[in-house]
């Protein structure tokens, strides 16, 4: 069905860069059109995100999905932020009220249920790549649920300033990722394996053991190779599709006041990923 767009039509959007290969749009239409909703969903690819700010006030714009490399310094440019905002600096979610935008961090949430539907996180010795807006909200996630967590990054400095925010055991640079071989947990929240880049692991695979759950963040390609090589390994893998859906759907509920209908949210996206590996989600450990 051709959805009929109107001056009654609320938009939408991603705002980040790249934006090519995001499938926001996919996942969030198809929630509009279950539920009957006068809403579209776009993709906005955006270097400057002050003036991009400035055009969700001006225009009206109903909600914005911030992604890489705005989630940081989008903060400085909204009215008011949730306390999970707060807590890690960071936000993937605006909305607009009559041009007072609210800033909120759903991937805080999100990434806390993809872990938790397989692992246990209290004690767990966690290795998380990456000191970016995604890296700080799932390290302040693991903090508050009593992980012992080390965060490396390329840059060493960038990883001790999170590492301090959070309280983290350590910190240091990807040299140091020989540690993953004594952990409980590994996660990737850098954008090391994402399309178009889908033959780089940003991990060893050598390092990967089946004592080891392995989280990555990225959900384009559907299994990126840091995951192929831990299903390899015996590990057990969280898929960054999941994360990346339970936090849409929560931004779906908070620019539409609506229930999010995410079975078929989930049912769309899985099928833009290639539903062929559907059932290797279902299957696998």
């Amino acid at each position: 069905m051709n959805k009929i767009i109107s001056a009654e039509t609320k938009i939408c959007c991603v705002m980040g860069e790249p934006v090519a290969h995001s499938l926001s749009p996919i996942v969030h239409n198809c929630g509009y059109e279950v539920l009957g909703l006068d809403f579209v969903y776009i993709a906005f690819s955006v270097n400057n995100i002050r003036l991009a700010m400035d055009a969700v006030r001006t225009l009206g714009i109903r909600g914005a999905s911030i992604t890489i490399p705005h989630k940081i310094n989008a903060v400085k440019y909204i009215d008011e932020m949730d306390n999970a905002a707060k807590d890690t600096g960071s936000i993937n979610t605006v909305v607009n009220n009559s041009g007072q935008l609210s800033g909120f961090n759903t991937d805080y949430a999100a990434a806390l249920k993809a872990l938790e539907e397989k692992t246990a996180l209290a004690g767990k010795r966690v290795i998380l790549v990456g000191a970016g807006g995604t890296a700080r909200s799932i390290a302040q996630g693991l903090k508050e649920k009593g992980a012992r967590l080390t965060i490396l990054n390329r840059t060493p400095g960038r990883a001790e300033e999170l590492a301090k925010k959070v309280t983290a055991e350590g910190s240091g640079g990807l040299d140091e990722l020989s540690a993953v071989a004594s952990s409980d947990i590994l996660i990737n929240a850098t954008p090391v394996g994402m399309w178009p880049d889908t033959n780089k692991s940003i991990v060893p695979g050598n390092l990967l053991h089946p004592y080891l759950t392995v989280f990555d963040v990225n959900y384009h390609p559907l299994e990126t190779r840091l995951i192929a090589d831990a299903r390899e390994a015996g590990c057990t893998v969280v898929y960054g599709y999941k994360m990346f859906l339970y936090q849409a759907a929560m931004q779906f509920e908070l620019f539409t006041d609506h229930p999010a209908p995410l079975p078929e949210m989930e049912a769309t996206l899985t099928r833009a990923l290639g539903g062929d590996e559907h059932d290797k989600i279902n299957n696998g450990r």
